[in-house]
C-alpha cells in the first residue's frame, strides 16, 4: 500500500518507490526517470538506472544497475538491460515471454555485449551455444571471440545468472 507520498515497496523487487506519473510503471527511489519518458504498469527502473528523453520501458520490461536508457530508445518485452549500459537513439531491445523451462526470446544489454537466448542457446556476437557451454568459456577464450579481458568478470556474472535463473 502506498504511503500519502505515493511511495511503496515493490512487491517482487522489495526496494521502495513509486509509480511514475507517465505511464505508471514502478521507478525506485534511487533511480531517475524523466517526466518526459514513459514507464509502463508493468516496467520496472530500479538500482540507479536512468531513463530519460523520450525513452520507452513497456511490458515486463526492466532497466536497473546503472544502465541508461534514453533519446527515443525502447525497452520492452521481458528484455533486461543492467550494468553499465546505455540503450539510445533510436535503439530497440526486445524480448519474448519467459518460459516455464528457462528463458525463451530474452534479450540482455549488459555493457560490451547483448546476448539473445533461444530454445536453450544464447547468442553473443556471432557465437550460438548451450549456456552450459558459455560458462566453460575461459578468460582467453571469450577475449579471443571479441570480449575486453576488462568484461570477463560481468560475462561470467551474467552467464551464471542465466543458470541460476532457468536458462539450460
Amino acid at each position: 500500500m502506498a504511503d500519502k507520498d505515493g511511495k511503496y515497496i515493490h512487491p517482487i523487487l522489495g526496494v521502495e518507490g513509486h509509480n511514475h506519473l507517465n505511464g505508471g510503471g514502478f521507478v525506485a527511489e534511487t533511480a531517475h526517470v524523466d517526466c518526459s519518458a514513459n514507464v509502463t504498469p508493468d516496467a520496472r527502473v530500479s538500482g540507479d538506472a536512468q531513463v530519460y528523453g523520450n525513452a520507452w520501458v513497456s511490458g515486463n520490461a526492466w532497466v536497473y544497475g546503472d544502465a541508461q536508457v534514453y533519446g527515443d530508445a525502447q525497452v520492452s518485452g521481458n528484455a533486461w538491460v543492467y550494468g553499465n549500459a546505455q540503450v539510445s537513439g533510436d535503439a530497440r531491445v526486445s524480448g519474448k515471454t519467459k518460459c516455464p523451462s528457462g528463458w525463451n526470446g530474452v534479450i540482455f544489454c549488459c555493457n560490451y555485449f547483448t546476448a539473445t537466448v533461444n530454445d536453450g542457446f544464447v547468442q553473443i556476437g556471432c557465437q550460438s551455444m548451450p549456456v552450459s557451454d558459455w560458462a566453460k568459456v575461459t578468460k582467453s577464450q571469450a577475449v579471443k571471440m571479441g570480449l575486453p579481458a576488462s568484461r570477463y568478470p560481468q560475462y561470467k556474472a551474467f552467464i551464471e545468472m542465466l543458470i541460476k535463473e532457468g536458462g539450460k
